[in-house]
């Protein structure tokens, strides 16, 4: 049965865990089930998966249960907070949490405990939204893996011999897993893109800049948001990511004074009257045919629903000066992060006059760049911001993929820029897949992820539904009737015990 068509579901048929947020909002609404039930029914998918999945790293049922009591006592006074009161969630390790670790994987934060909550968390408890738990992440949330020395390996629930991806890995995992409704992740390197294709979930890379990270990440405190990072939901549903979305976008402090946030509106209610540009691979950075068959499949299907497609229509972007540019503001806002003796070590390493653009050369360039280097490389994303423009003048939305492959088999030897990927049999460089990250995500534009699996391996394969700046509706909205038409979260099949995943 699809999740979107269960009754209301009870515990006994163990199905109320994986039940999209939307479906549970209108449940408690009517009555039909409680704040207290659902806490229930995550605790218990926490308990039969977590010890193999290890999605959940900092787990607190016991407040939970406390504050899913006070929002079944406000529903009952008919004063509920708001539309996501008493609906349980997760949060990614690297959000705030008053009193809770927040270390982002190292062992050089383990003793940290955070004063306040985060922004966006702040936000959804004044929903009254129920904090379960702080989902895994990688050493830094630098992997499309998450691992690390603190809380050891969070693995993909369809199959944990793979990875649930990275840097939100354990955030896609948790909700796949059904311990949590939804959870927020953050995205600067496709860390929330990946995790949802590689698990089967949905999920959404907001527009730049309208989901405040204050209260994200390990940098000193009134460090300013990064370059190109964002937050976002990860959910079982594209209805909840728009749910969720609206509870945590909006301008803080004193910018709320002088602005509300109103994203425009999508007016199309069918896939037909949607025109659509689908890139399933690009010469630069090839994708495995399991992951690019799948989305041309999608493509084809949409003609056969009339809507507008194109194979051939891409915006006026040089992609090799676009992968240059990306990978050197990317390592330039992440060198905030870099304490002083690491970041001598990388001037030492950088030649800023080399002609070698590979990552494991660019990455090195980037992090101790000039500051009058970085700005002019605004020019470059300008241009390339205007050719997104005028390509969206045209199109609603392009299809593309997340990453490379389907979720890969667990890897975690040497660093993440010296791995590969088997890529139609043959290797890639494992970074070159940040292409998909950066090819929309320098420019600030969402990306909605869907699932459209799974591919010939039986793994998930998502959809990158990439719309213009501030069109998040849009690119929802399409995920959204794609979720009508079948293409919907399917539960995983039962985790196996920890001891059979190694074979013992």
């Amino acid at each position: 049965m699809n999740a979107l068509d269960l009754p209301c579901p009870d515990d006994s048929r163990g199905s109320l865990c994986f039940a999209p947020l939307w479906r549970a909002v209108q449940w408690l609404q009517s009555g039909q089930t409680s704040a207290a039930e659902l806490v229930d029914a995550c605790e218990r998918a926490y308990l039969a998966a977590n010890a193999t999945v290890n999605a959940m790293v900092v787990a607190n049922f016991e407040g939970a249960h406390r504050a899913a009591a006070e929002s079944d006592q406000r529903r009952r006074a008919n004063a509920a907070l708001g539309a996501l009161d008493g609906i349980p969630f997760s949060i990614k390790e690297s959000f705030d949490v008053q009193g809770w670790p927040t270390t982002c994987g190292s062992p050089a934060h383990a003793t940290h405990r955070a004063s306040q909550d985060a922004l966006v968390v702040e936000r959804l408890r004044a929903q009254g939204a129920v904090l379960l738990g702080k989902t895994n992440v990688p050493l830094g949330l630098r992997d499309w893996q998450t691992y690390n020395a603190l809380y050891g390996t969070t693995r993909n629930p369809r199959d944990p011999s793979r990875t649930p991806g990275g840097s939100s890995g354990g955030s896609a995992a948790a909700v796949c897993a059904g311990m949590s409704f939804f959870d927020i992740g953050s995205d600067i390197g496709s860390s929330l893109r990946n995790p949802a294709h590689y698990c089967g979930v949905f999920s959404h890379k907001s527009s730049l800049g309208i989901v405040p990270l204050t209260g994200h990440g390990t940098a000193a405190p009134g460090f300013v948001a990064q370059d190109i990072n964002v937050a976002g939901p990860v959910a079982r549903s594209a209805h909840d990511l728009e749910c969720v979305l609206q509870a945590i976008a909006g301008p803080e402090a004193d910018e709320a004074l002088a602005y509300n946030l109103t994203l425009p509106r999508c007016a199309h209610t069918a896939l037909s009257t949607f025109r659509v540009a689908v890139l399933p691979s690009h010469p630069f950075a090839e994708v495995d045919a399991e992951v690019s068959e799948t989305i041309e499949a999608l493509g084809r299907w949409l003609e056969s629903q009339n809507a507008k497609v194109s194979w051939q229509a891409r915006p006026d972007i040089d992609a090799i000066e676009l992968w240059h540019t990306y990978i050197l503001l990317l390592r330039a806002t992440t060198s905030i992060y870099t304490d002083d003796t690491a970041f001598a070590a990388l001037l030492d390493r950088a030649e800023p006059n080399s002609t070698d653009h590979s990552y494991a050369a660019l990455q090195f360039v980037g992090a101790g760049m000039h500051h009058r280097r970085w700005l002019l490389l605004q020019a470059a994303r300008r241009r390339f911001a205007e050719a997104w423009q005028r390509f969206f003048c045209d199109y609603d939305v392009l299809l593309c993929p997340a990453a490379a492959t389907t979720a890969f088999p667990l890897n975690e030897s040497g660093e993440p820029w010296q791995r590969v990927l088997s890529v139609n049999g043959n290797p890639q460089p494992m970074t070159t897949q940040l292409f998909w990250a950066g090819y929309s995500g320098l420019c600030g534009l969402p990306s909605t992820i869907a699932p459209i699996g799974p591919g010939h391996s039986g793994l998930p394969v998502g959809v990158q539904i990439v719309a213009p700046r501030f069109g998040d509706l849009t690119s929802l909205r399409f995920a959204q009737l794609l979720e009508s038409s079948g293409h919907a979260f399917q539960p995983p099949p039962a985790v196996m015990p920890a001891q059979d995943v190694h074979g013992q």
